[in-house]
């Protein structure tokens, strides 16, 4: 019982203390990023049947490294430039499970 209240509490302030991670590439803006990974979730789709989207391991690895052959690096909220646009993680199941367990920053778009 102590073991899992001691696994609960490090995830709890793991949570709290931001450890989220970000795709990161210095010279990319942020809707370069994000296009980026809408083009590796596009990709993912084509390799799933449609009634074998359910969410699992196989789509989040597939985000990873689809990311990382774009030339993306994984950077804490506290690498970032204080001056990036940043999108946070989803907080929802699917959005965790669907490659979005990773929020994406960018140079701010020039309008």
């Amino acid at each position: 019982m102590r073991r899992w209240v001691a696994v609960l509490l490090v995830t709890l302030i793991c949570l709290c203390t931001g450890c989220a991670k970000y795709y990161y590439q210095g010279d990319k803006s942020f809707a370069e990023c994000k296009k980026d990974r809408a083009d590796c979730v596009a990709e993912l789709n084509k390799r799933l049947d449609a009634q074998s989207r359910k969410p699992g391991g196989y789509e989040y690895r597939f985000i990873e490294d689809c990311m990382k052959h774009r030339g993306y690096r994984l950077v804490t909220e506290g690498k970032l430039p204080l001056g990036a646009k940043r999108q946070d993680p989803a907080q929802t199941l699917r959005g965790i499970l669907y490659g979005q367990r990773r929020g994406i920053a960018g140079t701010v778009d020039e309008e």
